[in-house]
């Protein structure tokens, strides 16, 4: 499976770093991108202008939604650039190397986004509800590997002062988890056509939201079923024949999704592309 590793930090310079870092381990620079609000893909779009504010920030959440569909996470990206962070995103990580890639990418101090997320909805940002963290979970990979940052909702300016801190060597590890974030690639996801998306929400709300399960968090079940169904990897196949895989898969993912509490969803994923 391919994966898209992302990461906010404070200083682009500290972003250029964990760029580097990667090309030098073998990443294909093409895969690797720095994402702020000059960049080619918000501002430089045919009608949006640099000074346009509501117009640049709807270029930011499109591109953010082409990358990771659904998510709820696109959201927060969206608003990162927005306040001037950057966003680095690796494409097409494969399963051996996205580990490596994120322990790369953590000796650069990447922001803890719920946290800022947290503060910015205090100050009235509405961007992600924070119900949606249920979903945001699950895309979030904790490892044994020791994150740089540790940033608080309370102190938003730290993440800045310890870049400027390490940008003369490595920072030191701290306790917490990682702050890199990795999530199923875009060529592991479904087309999000409407058909397809309503399609999905009618059957979430049949089967689901009497129980008060909201469709954001069924949406990547559903995503991942219509997918691997639609794969090179699996196509042919029949759903007994695949499921202890997809389900190895899914937990790798999704490691704070139960498989049991998700497998139908998926199933009628898989059901979608192949009845």
């Amino acid at each position: 499976m391919a994966h898209t590793l992302a990461a906010v930090f404070a200083l682009r310079d500290m972003a250029e770093r964990a760029r580097h870092d990667l090309i030098t381990a073998g990443f294909p620079g093409a895969s690797i991108r720095l994402h702020d609000a000059g960049s080619d893909e918000f501002s430089a779009t045919e009608n949006i202008r640099r000074d346009d504010s509501d117009s640049l920030l709807d270029n930011i959440k499109h591109f953010f939604t082409d990358l990771f569909g659904s998510h709820a996470d696109r959201h927060i990206y969206a608003e990162a650039v927005r306040r001037g962070h950057v966003v680095l995103t690796l494409e097409g990580a494969s399963d051996a190397d996205i580990q490596r890639a994120t322990d790369l990418v953590e000796r650069y101090a990447p922001l803890d986004i719920d946290a800022h997320a947290d503060h910015w909805r205090t100050g009235g940002w509405q961007g992600a509800p924070q119900s949606d963290s249920a979903m945001r979970q699950g895309a979030s990979m904790q490892s044994s590997a020791p994150s740089q940052q540790g940033t608080s909702a309370g102190n938003l300016n730290e993440a800045a002062a310890r870049s400027q801190q390490f940008a003369g060597g490595m920072p030191p590890p701290s306790s917490t988890g990682t702050n890199a974030r990795r999530y199923p690639g875009a060529d592991n996801l479904p087309g999000t056509s409407y058909d397809d998306e309503q399609y999905y929400r009618n059957h979430w709300s049949s089967q689901y939201a009497s129980s008060g399960a909201r469709f954001d968090d069924y949406d990547p079940a559903y995503r991942y079923g219509h997918s691997m169904a639609g794969s090179n990897s699996y196509r042919g196949q029949s759903w007994e024949q695949v499921e202890l895989e997809l389900r190895s898969n899914w937990e790798h993912t999704y490691p704070q999704s139960a498989w049991d509490d998700f497998k139908a969803a998926v199933k009628h994923g898989w059901e979608r592309v192949t009845s």
